[in-house]
């Protein structure tokens, strides 16, 4: 999916996520992809559990590829 399609899917979670939270985690920051960090935003929503929790944060985002 294009960069479009995935920040209009995100948005509700997103929101969930910001309110329960806080704050909204980066895609960029976690070793997934798209698809992957999409299902893991609706289960925290879901589940009212940290990103953390579910995925492990990449210690330098900037070797993610996607």
């Amino acid at each position: 999916m294009n960069s479009v399609e995935f920040g209009k899917k995100c948005r509700p979670y997103n929101k969930a996520y910001y309110a329960l939270f806080g704050e909204v985690p980066s895609p960029s920051d976690y070793a997934c992809s798209n698809d992957e960090f999409l299902e893991t935003m609706r289960r925290c929503v879901e589940k009212k559990v940290k990103i953390d929790v579910l995925l492990q944060e990449v210690k330098n985002p900037k070797d993610v590829k996607q």
